[in-house]
């Protein structure tokens, strides 16, 4: 008979390490950043952070001896909410555990289900650590009134709209406008590539671009344990992100808490090395720049660019267990390295010091513990069938938000 209590030590010394190894094998930037559970404040909902908006103006020449009246910095004390980074469930049916503890199955279904959680797990990690922290996907071309046809749009991933809505996904859509409630919890049956559409289980109606969310996840602002956690695009912004002011900053009442953009109004241009070189030399007046992050067909149009002035065909340069295109800057090589989640036509960069995961944990993924003796794996009341539940509390702060930079609008051609 399959012992349900045993079950734990499997997810608590197996599963739990093993999902980070795979998170950190799909994200570029996973094993990059600090991570940390100290300074967590209001019982764990948030971590406090302090960051330098303007350094001291006590400094000068002078012409009769004296020093400067001293001044302070001025420091400002953020805060940055925990998100609901990830909510994930496991199902398992009760014949196939208990012909599992019997010799009777092929795979451990427990492993098998796993598995398959994982790819979704590791993807949507990933996205939301490049992505603007406000959970948007991609939105509607086009109103649609009592169908089960959506095409999308995306201004993220405009080659590939449908890279995040896949089959079983359930789904939300909110009107811009006035944040209204379009779509409810459905889900996609079926998603055709070519088209750009997906087909959705019931018939729905929905504004033109309103935007496409992963199920309860849409948040106006940056309140604690809602929405999904913050990512470079927030970040790399030389304004607030979607969900209010970054780190309760506001850029109006602090303009230096900003990052440099380079865009051409939607207008795709060529990529060149002044571009870039503009982008480090803006942001090295502020910090040290360490990487740089694009699409494999900007990587290309780039290697073209530069193999012309340099011999870049046998040499490379890591970063962390990635390996990228080197640019040299004043004398250092900087990584271009390539990330699945990057938008499309864009380079994002900086120094990934200033960046920060606060967690609850160390690992950041919690399985919920049941009710009533029940371990992690839990029987579904008056049914064979069991569940498992966790959850990751995250979300990334920024100490120096001009360390950063993005560069838009890059032409992109295979």
């Amino acid at each position: 008979m399959f012992d349900i209590n045993k079950a734990d030590k499997l997810f608590e010394d197996y599963l739990t390490p093993g999902l980070e190894v795979e998170i950190a094998a799909e994200s570029k930037l996973y094993d990059r950043l600090n991570r940390t559970t100290e300074g967590l404040t209001l019982g764990g909902k948030a971590a406090k952070q302090k960051v330098l908006i303007r350094p001291s103006q006590a400094a000068r020449a002078s012409n009769n001896s004296s020093y400067p009246e001293a001044q302070e910095s001025t420091p400002e004390e953020t805060i940055v909410y925990l998100k609901r980074a990830l909510m994930f469930a496991l199902k398992f049916d009760g014949l196939a555990l208990e012909a599992a503890a019997k010799g009777g199955a092929v795979e451990d279904p427990i492993l098998f289900e796993k598995t398959g959680i994982n790819i979704t797990i590791k993807n949507v990690i990933a996205r939301q650590l490049m992505m603007d922290g406000s959970g948007r996907l991609c939105q509607a071309d086009g109103a649609g009134s009592s169908t089960k046809t959506l095409t999308v749009d995306s201004p993220y991933f405009k080659n590939k709209p449908t890279k995040f809505l896949k089959v079983g996904r359930v789904i939300d859509a909110y009107d811009p406008a006035d944040d209204s409630h379009d779509i409810d919890s459905v889900k996609i049956t079926a998603v055709d590539e070519e088209n750009k559409q997906v087909t959705l289980e019931s018939a729905q109606t929905w504004a033109d671009n309103c935007w496409i969310y992963d199920e309860d996840v849409f948040n106006k602002t940056e309140a604690a344990g809602k929405g999904e956690m913050m990512g470079l695009l927030g970040i790399a912004y030389d304004d607030n992100p979607p969900t209010g002011a970054l780190q309760g900053l506001d850029v109006s009442d602090y303009p230096e808490w900003k990052a440099f953009r380079y865009h051409n109004n939607g207008t795709p241009r060529d990529i060149s090395e002044d571009l870039i070189l503009q982008a480090l030399d803006d942001v090295t007046d502020y910090a040290i720049p360490t990487f740089m992050l694009t699409t494999k067909a900007v990587r290309r149009k780039l290697f073209t660019l530069l193999k012309e002035y340099r011999d870049y065909t046998e040499k490379g340069v890591m970063w962390g267990g990635w390996a990228g295109l080197p640019f040299y800057y004043d004398g250092r090589i900087i990584p271009i390295v390539v990330d699945n989640y990057v938008p499309d036509g864009m380079i994002i960069g900086g120094d990934e010091k200033k960046l920060t995961i606060y967690s609850l944990t160390k690992s950041g993924i919690v399985w919920e513990k049941g009710i009533s003796g029940q371990g992690i794996l839990k029987q579904v009341a008056g049914k064979n069938e069991y569940t498992a539940e966790g959850h990751i509390f995250a979300n990334m702060g920024v100490s120096q938000r001009n360390a950063f930079f993005r560069i838009e609008d890059i032409k992109e051609s295979y």
